[in-house]
C-alpha cells in the first residue's frame, strides 16, 4: 500500500521547487507519486541502517525540480548520493558510484521514470530546458574501457521518440561512449541501493595470493605509548612541513604540528583497538568469532545487510563510536573497517601517527584525491609482535557547515599487502601520488 512521506519532506520538495524553477513550474505544486515513492524509499532506508535524515539544503538537496523535456511541466532528478543521512554518510554511495534518476511530470501525480543509472558525478545547467549532465567510469564507458576510464554525455529530450538521449560530452582514459543512444533506465523500480550499509571503497590491491589460512591463536601484546612519541612526532612533522612548504614560519609550522598531534592522541584507543584485531604470526586467519572476542563492548546486526551491487559483508555493527563492516567469511575474516562521520566536522583522527607512536613502523604508500577535501591513503604497518598488514584511511573534509566528515580505516587481515606498482596501475584517474601531498 502507498504510504504518504512525511509532510516536512513534501513541504521541502515544494520549496525548492519556488526556490529553483520558473513561477509557472512552482505554482503547480505537485509532488508526483514515484518521487514521493523514492523519497520514502530512502528516508526508510537511512533510517533502517541506524542514521537519520540531515539538512536537505546544499550538498543534502537530493530532489531537484526543472523543467528537463522543454514542455513547461515540471520534472524531477532525484539523486541517491546526495541523501543527508546523517551517520551513514555513505550509505547510498556504492564504491563511489550513487544512482541518479530522472522523472518528466505531467502536472498530476503522475510521473514517467525516463533515465536511471549509477553514476560517477552529475550537475544540473539551468536553462530552459535545464540540461541533465552525467559522468560515468570503467565499464560503463563502452567496450575497452579500463576501470579507470571517465566519460561524459548530457541528456536532451528528443520530441520525436518521446525520450532523452544521451549525447557525449567527452572521456579521458578511455574510448567512451562514441554515438548518441537512448537515455539509459537501468533497473526500473529497485529498491533503494541504500538498504543496508555500504563499505567505502578501497585502495586495497593484493600484491600476492592471501597465504593458507591457520587458526587464530592468543593476540599479541598490547603496545604502550613510547616515551618520547611526541617529541617524534614534531620533529617528523616539521620537516614535512619544511619539505612541503618551505615559506612557512616555524612557528606556524609548530603550531600546525601541535595539532596534529591532539589527532594523533584522539586516535590512541583506535589504534589500540586495531592491533588487537591483527594476527600475532603470519598465517593466522580470524574467524568472526575470534575478532568478535577481540573487540569486547562490539555490537554485531543479527542479519548482516548491504547494497545492490555491493558484496555481503561477513558483518556488519557498531565498535564504540565506529561503524564496522567484516568482509570475509564467518570462517576467514579478511579485513575489518571502522567509520566515523559527523556532519560540519574536523575530521578528528589521525590512525597512522597514533601507531607511529606506538612505535610501528608505518610505510606510507601515497594516496589520490577527489577535489580538495577527500583523499584514500594507502600504508603497510609493522607493529611489535605482528606480521605487516595493511591499511586504508578515507578521509573527507565539511567545507561547508552542512556537509559530512567522513573517515574510515580499512585493516588488512588476511596477510595481503599493496605494492606502489599495484596501486599505480589501479588508480589513474584521479592518478595515485606517491608521496602523497598533504
Amino acid at each position: 500500500m502507498h504510504r504518504e512521506p512525511p509532510a516536512l519532506l513534501i513541504a521541502a520538495l515544494a520549496a525548492a521547487a519556488a526556490c529553483t524553477s520558473p513561477p509557472t513550474l512552482a505554482q503547480q505544486g505537485v509532488v508526483p507519486d514515484a518521487v514521493k515513492a523514492r523519497v520514502n524509499d530512502l528516508v526508510a532506508a537511512c533510517v533502517r541502517a541506524g542514521g537519520t535524515l540531515g539538512d536537505m539544503s546544499g550538498q543534502g538537496r537530493f530532489v531537484i525540480p526543472a523543467d528537463f523535456n522543454g514542455d513547461g511541466l515540471t520534472d524531477f532528478v532525484v539523486s541517491e548520493g546526495n541523501v543527508p543521512c546523517t551517520g551513514r554518510p555513505q550509505l547510498f554511495r556504492d564504491g563511489g558510484l550513487s544512482r541518479v534518476e530522472l522523472y518528466t511530470g505531467t502536472g498530476t501525480a503522475a510521473a514517467q521514470l525516463a533515465f536511471a543509472d549509477r553514476l560517477l558525478a552529475y550537475r544540473v545547467v539551468a536553462g530552459s530546458p535545464a540540461k541533465l549532465q552525467i559522468a560515468r567510469r570503467g565499464e560503463a564507458c563502452g567496450a575497452g574501457s579500463g576501470a579507470s576510464a571517465q566519460c561524459g554525455a548530457e541528456l536532451r529530450w528528443n520530441a520525436g521518440q518521446a525520450r532523452f538521449d544521451e549525447v557525449p560530452t567527452g572521456s579521458r582514459g578511455g574510448p567512451g561512449q562514441a554515438v548518441v543512444r537512448p537515455a539509459v533506465i537501468e533497473g526500473a523500480a529497485v529498491p533503494a541501493s541504500g538498504a543496508g550499509t555500504v563499505a567505502p571503497a578501497s585502495a586495497h590491491t593484493p600484491a600476492a595470493a592471501a597465504v593458507p589460512a591457520a587458526a587464530a591463536g592468543p593476540a599479541a601484546a598490547r603496545l604502550p605509548m613510547v616515551a618520547n612519541a611526541r617529541a617524534r612526532h614534531m620533529e617528523r612533522c616539521s620537516a614535512e612541513h619544511r619539505r612541503l612548504y618551505p615559506q612557512m614560519a616555524a612557528d606556524a609550522a609548530t603550531s600546525s604540528c601541535g595539532d596534529q598531534w591532539e589527532k594523533v592522541e584522539a586516535a590512541g584507543p583506535l589504534a589500540d583497538l586495531v592491533l588487537s584485531t591483527v594476527s600475532a604470526r603470519a598465517g593466522e586467519r580470524l574467524s568472526l568469532a575470534d575478532l568478535r572476542a577481540r573487540l569486547p563492548g562490539s555490537q554485531w546486526d543479527a542479519h548482516p545487510a548491504t547494497a545492490r551491487g555491493q558484496a555481503m559483508p561477513a558483518a556488519t555493527g557498531r565498535v564504540g563510536a565506529f561503524e564496522a563492516w567484516v568482509s570475509g567469511s564467518a570462517a576467514a575474516a579478511k579485513s575489518l573497517t571502522l567509520g566515523w562521520s559527523e556532519q560540519g566536522a574536523e575530521p578528528p583522527y589521525d590512525l597512522p601517527g597514533a601507531l607511529a607512536a606506538r612505535g610501528a613502523k608505518v610505510e606510507a604508500l601515497g594516496c589520490y584525491h577527489f577535489g580538495i577535501v577527500e583523499v584514500n591513503a594507502a600504508y603497510i604497518v609493522e607493529a611489535e609482535g605482528r606480521p605487516p598488514f595493511a591499511l586504508t584511511v578515507y578521509t573527507r573534509g565539511a567545507p561547508v557547515g552542512q556537509s559530512i566528515a567522513a573517515q574510515t580505516f580499512e585493516v588488512g587481515l588476511d596477510g595481503v599487502l599493496p605494492t606502489k606498482a599495484g596501486l599505480r596501475a589501479e588508480h589513474r584517474d584521479p592518478p595515485w601520488s606517491d608521496p602523497c601531498p598533504v
